[in-house]
Order: structure tokens, then sequence, then C-alpha cells
């Protein structure tokens, strides 16, 4: 008499002979391995004689009646009276003989074994820290940048440090198999600056360019600045130029109006006693454009030693202890959000970043001490 049965969800998993154990309670798992052993068992219509076989939900399982000397009934088994024995079973290299089905499920088995073994004695990847991703198409891809790290690599020496590296690294976990994959930055963030990054996978996703280009990318940022600001919304307009300043400085205020137009808004949102919160928005994407503008107007950005030319003596007491007690040795500037058209489909995307660990801890410093 032949019995069917289908392999449901929550049975994934389980040892086949236990699995028929509890769908035939009347037979013995001595009978049941002795049905396995003559060939009666099939799997997807093919013949499967080991006990340890893994399922797999969906799959049809069929037990065929036995041909040829019975297995031994429960009575016997347990040694009570009952009729002569049955004749021993032949081998199991006797039943394999000849039989393609059994041995097609052989090789699928152990091979099914050997995958599992290789994939449990893997390695673990060696290709840096993982990258936080927010999205990713075909054409683009959006990132968080930590702060310290570089966007890009300026030299050979940095090329492992980097956060184009590190794309590279998951963009080759990911697609194990495929070609190396175009990679291209549209915008940057300073080393110190932490936050929301932007790069092209596409040709078509370069196209955002003339988005960065024209100003039409909406970018916020959050910044801690020393000082008290003059008001509570402000709009910093100073002209700028890009050269090589000298002590780390790529840009200054053009005095004499010959520099490229830098618009900067902020919002407070935060006030202590020497320190202030602020919400900044560029209407143009100038190089260290919120730095220059915000020193210029004499709240420079905490911790940003390049371009507060009074950092030395204006602050030294409240920087030592900010050091000191939680160790934050970088400029406290966030890319918050980047608002965009996707530059194949038009699409409106926005996305958005909350503080990371270092500048939450320095904020909860300033409300308690400062």
């Amino acid at each position: 008499m032949e019995k069917q049965f289908r392999v449901k969800g929550d049975e994934e998993g389980q040892r086949l002979d236990r699995w028929l154990m509890s769908k035939l309670p009347q037979q013995s798992r001595k009978q049941i391995k002795s049905q396995l052993d003559a060939g009666c068992v099939l799997v997807n219509n093919r013949r499967v004689v080991i006990a340890s076989w893994e399922l797999i939900e969906g799959d049809e399982v069929e037990v065929r009646r036995q041909v040829g000397p019975r297995a031994p009934s429960a009575e016997e088994e347990r040694g009570s009276p009952g009729p002569r024995q049955a004749e021993p079973q032949p081998r199991r290299r006797h039943v394999h003989a000849g039989s393609a089905g059994i041995s097609a499920s052989i090789d699928k088995h152990m091979a099914r074994r050997k995958d599992r073994k290789k994939r449990a004695h893997r390695k673990p990847e060696r290709d840096g820290p993982r990258v936080k991703i927010y999205h990713q198409d075909r054409d683009i891809i959006v990132v968080e940048k930590p702060g310290g790290l570089l966007s890009v690599p300026k030299d050979g020496k940095d090329a492992r440090d980097s956060l184009l590296e590190r794309i590279k690294a998951f963009m080759r976990r990911k697609y194990r198999k495929g070609k190396s994959s175009f990679i291209s930055p549209l915008h940057r963030l300073d080393a110190e600056t932490s936050g929301i990054m932007i790069f092209a996978l596409s040709k078509g996703g370069q196209k955002l360019t003339s988005q960065f280009r024209n100003h039409t990318i909406h970018r916020t940022y959050q910044a801690i600045v020393m000082g008290s600001i003059g008001s509570e919304n402000g709009v910093i307009d100073r002209p700028l130029e890009k050269g090589e300043f000298g002590g780390g400085r790529k840009a200054e205020e053009a005095k004499d109006g010959s520099g490229k137009r830098a618009v900067t808004e902020y919002r407070t949102k935060e006030i202590y006693k020497e320190a202030t919160l602020l919400d900044v928005t560029v209407r143009t994407g100038r190089t260290h454009q919120i730095r220059v503008h915000l020193a210029a107007e004499g709240n420079p950005i905490m911790g940003d030693s390049v371009y507060d030319s009074e950092f030395g003596r204006r602050y030294p007491e409240i920087m030592d202890e900010v050091d000191r007690t939680l160790g934050f040795r970088r400029h406290a500037l966030h890319a918050s959000a980047i608002g965009f058209k996707h530059p194949t489909s038009g699409k409106k995307m926005t996305f958005r970043s909350s503080l990371p660990d270092d500048m939450k801890s320095l904020i909860d410093w300033l409300r308690e001490n400062c």
C-alpha cells in the first residue's frame, strides 16, 4: 500500500527517518529503516536511502509497499513470541546496486552536506568595517560616512581607509560572481564631518552631479558652534574663494568680492552657556562653506582648529574638558539630511541621518556642564 505526504513549513530541516515515524506511528524506527534500505521511500519521485536526509518545505514523500522479505514486526523487535524471524535483509550495497535513483539521491545529499560544512568553516571576511546603507539601486547608493574617515583616498597610502574603499568592499561581498562595479563619488564631506553621502553606480547615476552643480539639492547639517548666536534664525551671505591658504585652510572669505557667492542659512535648536546647537542649510555648496561662514560670524564649529583662529585663547578650558572627559577630537558637524530627484527616474527622494553617538554625548555634556 502506498502512502503520500507533503512536508510543511514547520517541518523543514527534520531528518527523514524521524519525520516518517511521526507520519507512520504504527511502524517502529527499525521498520522505517528497513523500508529506506529497500528503496521504498521516495522524495520528489527520487529514491532516498539516507535516514538523516534533511527535508525541505514542499517535498513530496512517498512510501511504497516493500516487496520481498518482510520487515520484522514491532512484537518481533520486542522479543515477544511470534512467527519465525524473517530472512535477513540484503546488505545496503545490494540495494544500491544498479539503482540510478538512489545514487542520485546520495550524490545530492552528500553535495548538500559538503556545501554546509564548507559554509560552517568559511573564514570571516577581512574587508574592513561594514557600511551603513540607506538606499541602493542600479544607479546610486546612499550611505553614512563616520566622522574621521576620508570620503575618497588622497593617495595610495590612504586607499584602504576611505568610504569609497569600504563601498567597494561591500559591493564585492554582495556580488561575488560579478565584475568590479563602477563607483564614483558625487560630492565630498570633510574627513572629520559625519553624515550622508551619495555615490554613483552607473553613468546614469552620475547625472546627479548637475543637481549639485546647480544647487538644487537640499542639504541640511547639524553643527555645535562656540559662543551664543545673535539671532534665532539667520542667513550668512559671504563670497568665498578657494585655494591653499596654509594651516589646512582651503577656503576663505573673499574680501575684494572676487570670490563665488556662498549662502548659508541657520536655525538655533538649543542654547548652552558657551555653545549653541544649529540646524544649517546650504543654498550653495562651496568648499568648507559652513566652517568658514560660521567662523567669520564669530561662532566657529566646536573642535574646528583650522578655521577658529582664536581657538586657543577663547575656549581652552571647555575644549580641554571635552577632550579629557569625552575624547571628542573632531569638529562637531554632521550632514543630517539630503533631498534630490533621482537622476534617472526623476522620483523625489529624501534621506535623514540621526546624530552619531559622539555628538550626542557632547550635547549631553553641554546640557549638564555648559
